[in-house]
Order: structure tokens, then C-alpha cells, then sequence
């Protein structure tokens, strides 16, 4: 999170208007939903990618860190989606016998596993485009220009920045451990010590929260946290962006759909 919002603040594009960049990353997770081919997810992360690193000036390797811890977990997660459980062998896919049961594998489940974990893909990396070169004062303008509503944009607010104020909170605490051998001792000692610093960190959250609304109730708080507004720039190239990024999905599906419909002629 701290190095998001690091480049958040320093890359290229943080200075330019954020409906620009809104608009292609909605239009992109929008794109990788409706289309839902493989193919659309792959180009609309080398998409995200090459804008985040040629045009914002992201290190690719911490933009390539992030996507693929994202991509890890959506492998743990989308690992259900291809292996089922069957009670006898029905004779189909690839299947692996545990005890009684049958851990079944199919094409048509691999299939979808992976249409899943693409499209995913896409609209993270999408997210992470717009995360990694739109800065939290900026998206809030651009979310009341949305008419969203004010509780909500301040909840968001709120919670964003205590993100940043229980991770440093969370690492004094796992360092103060450390110093004293807390997690030195082996593996039932280390458990013990993390969960005596998830219970501190969370009585540090009440006590914080509950030292916020003393001083927003203090400074006149009239249920709107006020941003100052900044000028913002045109996306350089923006039509063209949105032109390729758009053609190159719909081209990408329509290889995929012709090649599927050439399978079944020649099947």
C-alpha cells in the first residue's frame, strides 16, 4: 500500500485529469466482463502494463510484483472452480482417487478456470492502473463529481488512511515483539505473539477511531471531509488510447470466436 501510494504521487500521470483514466479502466474491466475470452483478459493486462510503465513511468518491476501477487491468489482461488468431487469414477477428465472420492479435472471446468482467472486479471490490472497514477485527493473530487454520496466518500477516506496508521502501528509492534524474541521461540510461541499484536492492534483502532470523531466533533465537522481541488491536465493521447485499447480487445475476441467456430467445422 505505501508503495502505491508513493507512485500514486510521483508517477507522470498524476497531475492529469482522473476521468481520463477512469474511463479506461472502467472501459477495460467492463470489456474483459462482457467479452469473457481469455485472449481480451491477456491483452487487457499487457495493456494496463505498458501504460503504467511507458506512460506514468512505473517500474516494471513493482507494477510486475503487484499483478502477480494478484495472480497468485486468483490461481488458490479459481483452483475450486477446475477441481470437483465426485463419489465414483464416472470415467471423464483427468481424475485422482482420495480415499473414497474422486477429484475430478474436465476440460470444459479447466476451461472456465481459466476464462475466470484472465478476466479477473484484466480488471485488477485495470485497478492497479488507475491506483498506481491517480492520487486518493483526486478520486475523491472525481467521486463527487460522480454524485456519490458523502458518507460513503468519507468512509473511504477514513479508512484509507488508517490503513497507512495501523500497518506503521502493526510494525512497531511485530518489531517490539522481535527484539524480545517473540517470534524467536518456535512455532507455538510465535502464534501467541501474533495474536497478542492483532488484539492490540485492534483495541489501537478503537482508540484512534474514537480519538478522530473527538476531533472532527471539536473542528465543526458537518458530515463532508473538504479536499482542496487541483488542476489537472489532459491525458496526453487519451482518444487513441481508448481507440486501440477498444479495437484491440474486440479483435482479439473475434480471432478467438473465429478459431473456436474453425474447431468445431474440422471436429
Amino acid at each position: 500500500m505505501n508503495v502505491i501510494d508513493r507512485y500514486a504521487y510521483m508517477n507522470r500521470l498524476a497531475k492529469v485529469n482522473p476521468a481520463g483514466k477512469a474511463v479506461i479502466a472502467l472501459v477495460t474491466i467492463g470489456l474483459c466482463l462482457v467479452l469473457n475470452r481469455p485472449i481480451v483478459g491477456v491483452l487487457a493486462v499487457g495493456w494496463m502494463f505498458g501504460l503504467a510503465v511507458w506512460l506514468a513511468g512505473i517500474p516494471a518491476k513493482v507494477f510486475r510484483r503487484v499483478l502477480l501477487a494478484e495472480a497468485g491468489f486468483l490461481l488458490l482461488t479459481s483452483v475450486g472452480v477446475a477441481v470437483s468431487i465426485a463419489t465414483r469414477d464416472h470415467g471423464v477428465g483427468w481424475r485422482l482417487p482420495v480415499g473414497r472420492f474422486w477429484l475430478v479435472v474436465t476440460p470444459e471446468s479447466l476451461e472456465q478456470m481459466v476464462r475466470l482467472m484472465t478476466r479477473a486479471l484484466g480488471g485488477a490490472s485495470a485497478l492497479n492502473f488507475l491506483a498506481f497514477t491517480t492520487p486518493l485527493v483526486d478520486l475523491v473530487g472525481l467521486l463527487r463529481r460522480m454524485w456519490l454520496p458523502e458518507a460513503l466518500i468519507d468512509v473511504m477516506v477514513i479508512m484509507y488512511r488508517f490503513i497507512f496508521v495501523l500497518l506503521e502501528t502493526l510494525n512497531k509492534m511485530v518489531k517490539a515483539q522481535s527484539s524480545r524474541l517473540g517470534y524467536a521461540a518456535g512455532y507455538r510461541r510465535g502464534m501467541q505473539a501474533a495474536g497478542t499484536a492483532g488484539a492490540q492492534l485492534f483495541f489501537s483502532a478503537m482508540r484512534r477511531s474514537q480519538r478522530l470523531e473527538t476531533a472532527l466533533a471539536s473542528r465543526g465537522f458537518d458530515g463532508e471531509l473538504r479536499v482542496l481541488k487541483s488542476r489537472h491536465e489532459v491525458m496526453p493521447w487519451f482518444g487513441i488510447i481508448l481507440v486501440g485499447l477498444v479495437g484491440s480487445l474486440f479483435v482479439g475476441f473475434g480471432l478467438t470466436a473465429e478459431s473456436l467456430r474453425m474447431l468445431r467445422f474440422f471436429g
